[in-house]
Formats: C-alpha cells, structure tokens, sequence
C-alpha cells in the first residue's frame, strides 16, 4: 500500500479509505476483547485526513474475525509495528512539500504504544508458545490484504 502514499490527493485518498475500512474492524475486535495492551484507535485520525481531501468514509466495513483462539497480542503487534511504516510514509511526503493531510501517518500515540510493547515483543519467544500470537498476526495481515482488494475508492467531492 506503500505505493498510494504519493503527492497525489486520489492516490492518497485510497490509501486512507483502505486503512479506514481496515482498522475499523480490528479496532472493533480488540475492544470486544478488553486487551490489556489496547493500541490507539485510529480510526478517527483517518477519518479527520479524508474529511480534510473531502472523501467520504467507506460504506459497510468488514468485521475482522481471526479463528477462534487466535491472541490478540498478534494483531496488537502487527498494529504497533506499523507505526514504523506510516513514519516512513510521512518522511517521503514531507520530501515531497506536499500539503495533504498527515494526522493518521503523524500520530505521536502510537509510536509510543511501540516503544512501549517492544520490551514484550522482545522476550524469548518460540513456535508452541506463541501459535496464537502469530495466527493472528497472520489474520490481521490478511484482513487488510483482502480489504485492499475490495475496497470501492470513493472519489473526492
């Protein structure tokens, strides 16, 4: 999706009406299930970024929905860790001077919430321990992958 986040308004639009339509439901997921170690929400920043390009949100957001026994953990890891990817998208931006709207990829929060998961993501871990870290890391991998390939973009107004 790295390839979206151009000085283009549609391209960019695109990329945030996928990491909406995304994250609103594993946002959703992860409140169900009271996690501990509960990422930022996002969902608000992305939506505050298309509302500025004058996008409208995308209509019916997929529910996210892991296998059972699937741990939450894995799905918080592969949300915090891509704070690290949208700070890269961010730099490429600024090079660019452009002035699209950058509250979702500038979100101080969730960088913290890395740097403060990194001490658990750090532990020993091993394959038997962790199969339901990973299967729902791979879900959430997944979850995003299918709702790119289905997103309807919705042109700015």
């Amino acid at each position: 999706m790295g390839e979206l986040v151009v000085d283009d308004e549609a391209a960019y639009a695109e990329f945030l009406q996928i990491q909406w339509h995304a994250r609103v439901g594993v946002e959703n997921w992860l409140q169900e299930r009271q996690v501990e170690a509960m990422p930022p929400h996002q969902t608000d920043l992305i939506a505050r970024d298309l509302a500025a390009l004058r996008c409208a949100l995308p209509d019916n957001p997929p529910a996210f929905a892991p296998s059972a026994g699937a741990d939450p953990m894995g799905t918080v890891w592969v949300l915090a860790g891509s704070s690290l990817g949208n700070r890269s998208l961010l730099k490429r931006l600024k090079k660019t001077g452009t002035a699209l709207p950058t509250a979702f990829l500038s979100d101080p929060r969730m960088v913290q919430f890395w740097q403060d998961l990194r001490p658990a993501l750090e532990r020993p871990h091993s394959m038997p321990d962790d199969q339901a870290v990973l299967m729902a890391a791979q879900a959430t991998f997944a979850h995003f992958q299918q709702v790119a390939m289905n997103t309807r973009v919705i042109e700015p107004a």
